[in-house]
């Protein structure tokens, strides 16, 4: 009985120290994905930007911590985390029911309409059931992925990058690609593209919103980084990120 007892109590001072870990560090390890503007790119010198990026940084500053970013293809985010090469992730993650019973989410910062990307030129893809029989480019591990596998007679092509999936559509070999629409606005306006695609129609996925995700179990990181949330909001900082990011 005694050595039971020794063992549970080994288990709680391991679980509580684990816990009690990420809050300890003075810098976070968070995870991201370079390829998804406004959330998250690089600039002209190689340097994270983005809502995301400011946004995090904001946050982990009223915590009393500084931010080391990871970048990693988006479907390696949720196992580095489960791995705990990371403590936080923050790549417009749409915090889903599935993916809340492996990792924790923040309260939702954002929650965001869906786009479809066309070429230029393409004038039959204009709502949601002209997608019948065509193909779709998505980014692997997306809830746009997910939404996609749900429609009927769309042929899914799935890219570690958004970036492959603008190029598929550019070059004909996808009829349309679908993300975020502040990312949709962000690829079309860019030079780049310029004459090349465009926003044909917009579509809801509803109840996803975009959160931080961490560790189950980090309940004290949770706490902090809502609680941090919360400030920003109430302050109008958040907004304030949100209109320099998103329009």
């Amino acid at each position: 009985m005694k050595k039971l007892l020794f063992a549970l109590l080994a288990l709680l001072v391991a679980v509580t120290a684990c816990q009690a870990n990420v809050m300890a560090k003075d810098v976070l390890l968070v995870g991201t994905e370079s390829t998804y503007p406004p959330y998250e790119f690089r600039d002209e010198n190689n340097d994270l930007k983005g809502f995301d990026i400011a946004m995090t940084e904001a946050i982990a500053e009223k915590m009393g911590k500084k931010v080391e970013w990871v970048d990693m293809p988006f479907d390696s985010l949720i196992p580095s985390l489960l791995a705990k090469k990371i403590d936080l992730i923050a790549a417009g993650l749409s915090a889903t029911e599935e993916r809340a019973k492996r990792v924790a989410f923040s309260d939702n910062y954002e929650v965001s309409i869906s786009a479809f990307i066309t070429a230029y030129d393409n004038d039959a893809i204009k709502a949601l059931e002209d997608m019948k029989g065509k193909i779709a480019a998505v980014q692997l591990g997306t809830v746009q992925e997910n939404y996609l596998y749900t429609l009927e007679d769309v042929q899914v092509k799935s890219f570690q990058k958004f970036d492959d999936c603008v190029r598929e559509v550019i070059l004909g070999r996808a009829d349309a690609t679908f993300m975020d629409t502040p990312v949709a606005k962000s690829y079309v306006g860019h030079d780049s593209f310029a004459g090349k695609i465009k926003i044909a129609f917009e579509e809801e996925i509803k109840g996803e919103g975009k959160a931080i995700a961490m560790n189950l179990g980090e309940n004290e990181l949770l706490e902090a980084v809502n609680n941090a949330l919360e400030e920003l909001s109430n302050s109008g900082e958040l907004f304030e990120l949100m209109t320099k990011w998103f329009e």
